[in-house]
């Protein structure tokens, strides 16, 4: 039933990006400067996961592109050291720079080789505050970013010593979408993977009201729908599919959730899933007990209860974990069994 799979994947831009007109011109003057050579403002967009802010960014700077010399790449921050932010927009400006370079001479070749307005988004940015990446970066002159976050007032509050760029940065909020303002964006969807026909605009009401606007799921719940009406042999997306699409679509959400963290993050889901349900500190003596082996093969080394409180909250904002209990003495459970760990726990401490 679906024609074309593309236009259902999370990293898909449709030529439009509905209901976000607005949010497009806000960028579009921040940017303004760009079409004279010059560096960009400093931008922050914050939201709940799922409402587009990395689609608003990446839809923005290639419509930019069309109109200015620019140049954009994308750096995933979530668990990235400075030299590895660093590193990842080196070869985002087609540069290969040594795998031990260190931080100043990532920076200095930076310098030395953008030579025209260049925009870097700094996806999952929630840990950068602090982070000297952001001083270094605020250091290239033809240089700005697009820091991608969910709570703007805690990411400022955490800022140190980066001159007043963020403080003075051109901000977004995204909310949720509306059932009709979602609808519209799931029948271009519609319109542009699945045959005419396939899903009516009610159905596609009934998912944007139970996703409750959010865009990510309703379009997963979509593709959900439209592969359960195929393998059920019906002709159409009937009510039945989409009862059943939320598990499967929030199911496959999950597991490309998972697929996307950093290593510490998988050691974590892995002990938790070996056991189903841990207590917090037996948690934490669980990957304590079992770090040295499942870190032998690995560059990175094991982190402190700190820092696993810190983790396990993501694993909570993805879904793949769950909180029980008072918060001082909290129980940890996985929420879908169906989503298998990535890597093997050793069976013996």
């Amino acid at each position: 039933m679906i024609t074309d799979p593309r236009v259902f994947e999370d990293d898909h831009l449709p030529r439009e990006l509905m209901h976000r007109e607005s949010a497009v011109e806000t960028l579009l003057r921040a940017w303004d400067h760009t079409r004279l050579g010059e560096a960009g403002d400093e931008v922050i967009i914050a939201g709940p996961s799922g409402v587009g802010k990395t689609a608003l960014a990446r839809h923005t700077l290639q419509r930019l592109a069309t109109q200015a010399a620019i140049d954009h790449t994308h750096v995933r921050c979530l668990g990235a050291t400075p030299a590895s932010v660093l590193r990842t927009v080196c070869r985002g400006v087609d540069m290969d720079p040594p795998g031990n370079a260190p931080t100043d001479a990532l920076q200095t070749n930076l310098i030395e080789t953008i030579d025209r307005p260049t925009v870097v988004i700094l996806d999952e940015a929630d840990d950068l505050p602090g982070s000297p990446a952001l001083e270094l970066l605020a250091g290239v002159p033809q240089l700005s970013t697009v820091v991608i976050t969910h709570d703007l007032h805690h990411w400022l509050a955490r800022l140190e010593h980066v001159n007043d760029r963020y403080m003075d940065a051109t901000t977004l909020t995204l909310d949720r979408y509306g059932v009709a303002e979602l609808a519209d964006i799931l029948g271009a969807r519609a319109r542009a993977g699945l045959p005419p026909t396939a899903v009516t605009r009610g159905q596609l009401e009934r998912i944007a009201d139970d996703v409750a606007g959010v865009a990510r799921e309703g379009i997963q719940a979509l593709r959900a729908g439209a592969k359960l009406a195929e393998e059920r042999g019906h002709g159409t997306i009937e009510a039945v599919d989409v009862d059943d699409s939320f598990e499967r679509a929030r199911h496959l959400i999950r597991q490309s959730n998972l697929r996307s963290l950093p290593f510490h993050h998988h050691v974590l889901y892995a002990v938790l899933f070996e056991a189903g349900t841990l207590e917090g500190q037996a948690l934490h003596d669980r990957y304590d007990a079992v770090a040295e082996a499942a870190y032998a093969d690995h560059r990175l080394t094991p982190v402190g209860k700190r820092s696993q409180r810190n983790k396990l909250q993501k694993l909570m904002a993805y879904d793949l974990v769950a909180r029980e209990g008072p918060t001082h003495d909290p129980t940890y459970v996985v929420v879908d069994e169906g989503v298998e760990p990535t890597l093997a726990i050793p069976t013996k401490a």
